[in-house]
């Protein structure tokens, strides 16, 4: 028993998902999702294991107020069940306060990329123009590019680490979710994939672990970028560039069509 008389079971909440008999991918977004939600609930003091209903309820709606896709909210769910899960704690992501809650939500949000603007070659054109040669600028160029190329979805594009970009000339093999995703070269030097990544690789000295990682304000490098700051990379460099999009967000990477990106 601790010494406050707390006989609850203490976890490591940063490696819950290191024992994961899981796809490596699938533990890692896992991983990813957790992450948010025990650091959500420590600046509230609050206990993210186990997670009582109201706060999950709390959780959900807070994700829908920075902008998240359904897509998310579902897979912060089965994150947090199967932290649960995994150290044999019962899970509430089933009580009725929960379900009810999360059905009103969903309804809520939009049900598909109708509401999403796209980004197409002539946009990401104007946004990556004003971009300069600091550290900040390299990460969001290669970002930016990988994920429009690949057409990932946020919670793909921040879950990927250096091993999984594998750097071929002016080509980039990707595992995303054990799958294999090729991005060729692309036809402006200026707008290549494999160029801005590799730039960014060097510049920030990358070796192992996350590929895309925060930067503070001094230009310093912190942990692994989470999905939603895609979003304000997004709306904030198209802002730089002058651009005043509705509906224009991190899911705008992945929508739109696939044949357009061979053109840059």
């Amino acid at each position: 028993m601790s010494p406050s008389g707390d006989d609850r079971p203490r976890y490591d909440l940063e490696s819950i998902f290191d024992i994961a008999e899981l796809p490596h991918n699938t533990r890692r977004l896992y991983a990813a999702q957790w992450r948010q939600f025990a650091a959500w609930c420590a600046a509230r003091g609050a206990v993210a294991l186990p997670a009582r209903p109201r706060l999950l309820v709390l959780y959900l709606a807070a994700l829908a107020r920075d902008g998240l896709a359904a897509a998310t909210l579902k897979a912060a769910l089965h994150a947090i069940a199967k932290a649960h899960q995994i150290t044999g704690l019962p899970s509430s992501t089933e009580d009725p306060i929960v379900l009810h809650a999360k059905r009103r939500i969903l309804r809520e949000l939009p049900s598909d990329h109708r509401h999403v603007t796209p980004l197409t070659p002539a946009l990401m054109r104007q946004i990556l123009a004003p971009m300069g040669s600091e550290l900040i600028d390299a990460r969001d160029r290669a970002l930016l590019l990988v994920g429009y190329a690949a057409r990932l979805r946020r919670a793909e594009l921040v879950a990927l680490d250096v091993e999984d970009a594998l750097l071929v000339g002016d080509a980039i093999e990707l595992r995303v979710n054990d799958r294999r995703v090729a991005i060729a070269s692309g036809r402006d030097v200026l707008l290549c994939p494999a160029r801005a990544l590799r730039a960014w690789v060097d510049a920030a000295a990358l070796r192992t672990g996350a590929l895309f990682l925060s930067i503070n304000r001094w230009g310093r490098l912190g942990g692994r970028l989470p999905d939603r700051s895609v979003s304000e990379i997004v709306q904030g460099r198209a802002r730089q560039a002058g651009l005043e999009l509705k509906g224009l967000s991190g899911d705008s990477l992945h929508v739109g069509s696939a044949d357009d990106r061979r053109l840059l």
